[in-house]
């Protein structure tokens, strides 16, 4: 019987610190670097992989995930509501059950969200299944001091209550603009002295496409009432693949309407409301997260990368890489995987 672990408590707290010290001690060894970072390395009747947890001097807690655990792997969480934690996938999955909110799961290319109130649950990774993350972890008073410190003001925090657990339970897509700084962290390699001010640089990165997203995503009421049936959720659920498989000559929103059997009205609506972004949007998202995933993990030229993920050419790419990232697909390439 898998056995569960157990974390409770605030973040900073006393409480948290020991109940993380002592799952640790529990599933890894501990090597301590001297660049800011401990790494906890699964034991071999544990499992494979690392949990690197790195301490910003701004009070947010970096942890990396690269993990399989053997048997399987429970961990109970016992949260107050000033708990606050944004996790991105970048790989693999993890299943969520929160005591009041339901199920979920966090899949790759995913990002979840802690909501403003108590949470109480189980997260779960199956046997053997590689599950590769990012998470930033601090309090949602300490995210409002940081942010009035940088002068940015308050969080806007507009999301109903429905829309927050959707984030939190990892079923909604509407968070998609944190993913890309929180896959720079993850991918980040390089222990040099500048290592955490560039992780820093990133955490202000995820922050302000988080302050945009409630700024601006929350769905229009007609979308978070929209009523779909199971066959229209079925076929909306398809559309991603559709588009990524066609994603050298897309279909239009009316071809796309046509092959699920709905207006267009009806699918853009249904799109939102289910995933909580428009098409265009989420796939051109898709598109340039596996962009950066093949520029950092192959030696493939950047042409060749702009033509895997569907762009006609190269100058069309780098042109979009570009606004997305701020910087040049190269450039991107040689800060993060040491190849020219």
């Amino acid at each position: 019987m898998t056995r569960v672990h157990q974390l409770t408590g605030a973040v900073g707290s006393t409480e948290l610190d020991a109940a993380h010290a002592a799952y640790y001690a529990s599933i890894a060894q501990a090597d301590e670097s001297g660049d800011g970072t401990v790494r906890h390395r699964l034991r071999p009747e544990v499992g494979d992989g690392t949990i690197e947890v790195t301490s910003l001097r701004s009070g947010f807690h970096i942890v990396r995930y690269d993990v399989a655990f053997t048997g399987g792997h429970q961990v109970g969480y016992a949260f107050p509501g000033d708990h606050f934690e944004l996790e991105y996938c970048v790989d693999g999955r993890m299943h969520v059950s929160e005591a009041s909110g339901g199920t979920g799961a966090l899949r790759a290319r995913s990002v979840a969200l802690s909501p403003r109130c108590a949470t109480d649950g189980v997260v779960a990774h199956g046997d053997g299944e590689r599950y590769r993350a990012v998470s930033i972890a601090g309090t949602w008073t300490g995210l409002e001091s940081y942010l009035g410190g940088s002068g940015a003001g308050a969080l806007p925090d507009n999301r109903p209550e429905n829309i927050a657990r959707e984030q939190y339970l990892g079923r909604s897509a509407a968070l998609r603009p944190v993913a890309g700084p929180l896959e720079e962290i993850f991918l980040h390699r390089r222990w040099s002295p500048g290592r955490l001010l560039f992780l820093e640089s990133r955490l202000v990165a995820a922050l302000a496409a988080l302050i945009d997203e409630f700024a601006v995503t929350v769905p229009p009421a007609d979308a978070r009432n929209l009523a779909l049936d199971d066959h229209e959720v079925a076929a909306l659920r398809r559309v991603p693949e559709l588009l990524w498989r066609e994603r050298h000559a897309p279909p239009t929103l009316a071809e796309l309407a046509r092959a699920s059997s709905m207006s267009v009205r009806r699918l853009t609506t249904g799109f939102r409301a289910l995933y909580g972004t428009s098409v265009l949007e989420y796939h051109r998202r898709r598109c340039l997260d596996r962009a950066v995933t093949l520029l950092v993990e192959t030696d493939w030229p950047v042409a060749r990368i702009g033509h895997e993920v569907g762009y006609a050419s190269p100058s069309n790419f780098g042109y979009a890489f570009r606004r997305d990232r701020g910087t040049t697909p190269a450039r991107f390439r040689r800060a993060h995987s040491g190849r020219p």
